[in-house]
């Protein structure tokens, strides 16, 4: 998988330097003040789903607490851990691979196809977070239904970077999700066990709970994605001062601009016209 993400990768690179793009804001990495601002938002966003699963799968009886374990350095530790891994899955899956997908269609809709740049978008993302959930096929507990689950969670990651145009986002999104899931609320994280501040055991049945693998195989869990992304979308319009379109994708955010050689010669032909007038 990850040959096939550096492969991709250097397809969009090559896509991104023919139009005359910049490569680095094309992988997402747009260094401004409000980077902190959709890192943070990202973080909230899972924060809230995540507390929606576990009082959900608590009020139901799916689960029960049995108790409260707090270590400072253990969770300090664990974030940072966590911060580091979602990064790179980030990097990997939607800098190179998405944004590669994204490059392949748009090379195709040139020549051959005719797909709208929001469809292609949108299409890109469901091809990369079907690559997601197959790529944790190995994880323990892994089943079919456990990468379907994952897969759900790709769609949410690649929404939060071809929307907002921007790394942070999906890491944010991607670190908080894994967090509050292991760490605080003690699911377990892809079928593995983490050090948390609520101890809780699953007691219901796995269809709602995920059982073994985490809240990603259960019904609740999945919904919760869907939650996410409508989150999402409603943050990206807001922060695009309400101009941005769902169908499109497409929210303008002027700080993460990356005009092709195209737009940047329509933008000097209308502002050359504004002169002379």
């Amino acid at each position: 998988m990850l040959s096939i993400a550096l492969g991709l990768g250097v397809v969009a690179i090559v896509f991104w330097i023919w139009r005359k793009q910049s490569v680095r804001k094309g992988l997402g990495f747009t260094f401004h003040w409000w980077v902190f601002g959709d890192f943070s938002a990202g973080v909230l966003v899972a924060a809230i789903a995540m507390t929606l699963v576990f009082l959900i799968e608590l009020a139901i009886g799916a689960i029960q607490v049995t108790g409260f374990s707090f270590d400072l350095a253990t969770l300090s530790a664990r974030a940072g851990w966590f911060v580091y891994g979602a990064f790179f899955e980030e990097f990997i899956f939607r800098s190179l691979m998405l944004s590669g997908i994204v490059a392949v269609l748009m090379l195709l809709a040139y020549v051959r196809l005719k797909l709208s740049p929001g469809l292609i978008k949108w299409l890109a993302i469901a091809i990369s977070a079907a690559a997601f959930g197959y790529a944790h096929f190995n994880n323990p507990g892994a089943t079919a239904i456990t990468i379907f689950g994952t897969g759900l969670g790709g769609l949410m990651y690649g929404v939060a970077f071809l929307g907002g145009r921007n790394i942070w986002l999906p890491v944010g999104l991607h670190f908080g999700w894994n967090f509050f899931q292991g760490n605080i609320f003690g699911f377990p994280v892809s079928g593995t066990i983490e050090p948390s501040l609520i101890l809780q055991q699953a007691v219901g049945a796995d269809v709602w709970t995920g059982g073994a693998y985490g809240p990603e195989a259960g019904l609740i869990g999945m919904a919760s994605r869907f939650v996410v992304i409508a989150l999402l979308l409603y943050y990206l319009y807001w922060r695009s001062h309400r101009k941005g379109s769902i169908e499109r994708l497409d929210f303008p955010i002027k700080i993460y601009d990356n005009p092709s050689r195209r737009e940047q010669e329509r933008q000097r032909a209308s502002s050359d016209a504004q002169l002379t007038f």
